[in-house]
């Protein structure tokens, strides 16, 4: 019995891959996962590839990440950031460092390029804390 389940395991184990090591299909999966609704913003992007301005409105510095193609950075109160080139689908994170809303606004800019602003907002209903680019243009805000 103990070396029929130990066989079991073996061959489970050998089944089933990192998703990692399918970066392609790792994007698909995510892209269909996205919820059915409307999306907050469209762009048009270039060669896969999208350009992001993250502006920071509020009197406090901002936290942010791009998931898988940045590490954690910060951006100071009032100041703009240029993300040039992100690979789609690309998820950007972001928060106050002292934890309080955001209200992102999605401004377009030229082909390919998106300005996120960040603002301050005391209302639950429309604080968001990442912005989600599918690899249509379809931008997502949650």
């Amino acid at each position: 019995m103990a070396s029929l389940l130990a066989v079991s395991l073996a061959v489970a184990g050998n089944s089933f891959l990192p998703l990692t090591q399918y970066a392609s299909f790792a994007g698909e999966i995510a892209q269909t996962n996205e919820p059915e609704r409307d999306p907050d913003g469209k762009m048009v992007p270039l060669n896969g590839k999208v350009n992001v301005r993250l502006t920071n409105k509020t009197n406090d510095r901002l936290f942010y990440q791009v998931v898988g193609q940045t590490n954690r950075r910060s951006l100071a109160e009032n100041s703009t950031v240029a993300l040039p080139a992100l690979t789609l689908p690309a998820s950007i994170v972001f928060r106050r460092q002292d934890g309080a809303f955001l209200k992102p606004n999605l401004k377009p800019g030229a082909e390919g390029t998106v300005e996120v602003r960040l603002d301050e907002t005391n209302d639950l209903d429309v604080n968001k804390t990442s912005l989600r680019i599918r690899n249509d243009g379809a931008i997502f805000l949650r």
